[in-house]
Formats: C-alpha cells, structure tokens, sequence
C-alpha cells in the first residue's frame, strides 16, 4: 500500500523552490537603491546643460522620483514575499493539523482495538461463567437421576 504523500510538505517545497526566498530580500533592497541612484544619475546628465537653478530643481525631483519608486517597489516586493511566507505558514499549519488529524486517527484505532479485545475477553469470562453455570445445574441433576 503506497504511502499518501502530504500535501503540506510538498507546498512548502514547492514554496521554496519556486521563490529565492533567503536571498531576495537582499537583493530587493540593493535593487531599489541602485534604481534611485541611476535615476539621480540619469536626471544628473541629463540636466548638465540647464541653469544652475533648473538642474537643481531637476534634481531635486530626481531624488524624489527615485525614492518614491525606490520605496514603493520595495514595499511591493516584500509584499510579495510576504505572501509567500504566509503560504508557508499556510502548509505548515497544514502539514501540523494532518498530523494531528493522522496521530489522533491512530489513538481512535488503538482505543477501538483495545476495546474490541476487552469486549471478546468479557464474551470469554461469560461464556466460561455459563458453562459453568450449565455444568453445576446439570451435576445435581445427574446425581438425582442416580
């Protein structure tokens, strides 16, 4: 008989395997800092031939556009790997219920054994108590008959 494979287990593998859930973090940050610097970058070249008084309010705006974007795709992406922790904990509480549901499905059999041995035990002594009960109302009778 083939052994039901748990569908909590093998959600968080997939989990895992589908998300680099370690290291994207990191590599979330470093990516929205390096967008807000090549945008401050870009607005920088871009605004060499401006006043002075232009290209200092270029940017400015530079630097907030890139760290409003910065910070939103930051939120995003950890959003998103949120998610994904939560599918993880998700299969965990899964794979924690099945086994317990497997566990407290076990101790049902087991107390269900014990008590079918305990009724085929009690179904002995009664029939013994019977037998017995049968002989000793049958001796005096054959002493009787003698």
């Amino acid at each position: 008989m083939k052994k039901k494979t748990n569908s909590g287990e093998e959600t968080i593998k997939s989990i895992r395997r589908n998300s680099a859930y370690n290291s994207s973090r990191t590599l979330v940050l470093i990516f929205c800092v390096v967008l807000g610097l090549s945008m401050l970058a870009t607005a920088y070249w871009l605004s060499q031939n401006l006043p002075q008084n232009a290209q200092i309010a270029v940017l400015f705006i530079a630097v907030l556009m890139g760290v409003l974007s910065g910070v939103n795709l930051f939120h995003f992406l950890h959003a998103h790997y949120d998610q994904s922790d939560a599918l993880i904990q998700v299969a965990k509480f899964q794979e924690r219920s099945l086994k317990h549901r497997n566990n407290a499905l076990s101790l049902v059999e087991k107390i269900r054994e014990e008590v079918d041995e305990e009724n085929q035990q009690e179904q002995k002594v009664r029939a013994f108590v019977q037998d017995e009960t049968m002989e000793s109302i049958e001796k005096p009778s054959e002493e009787e008959n003698q």
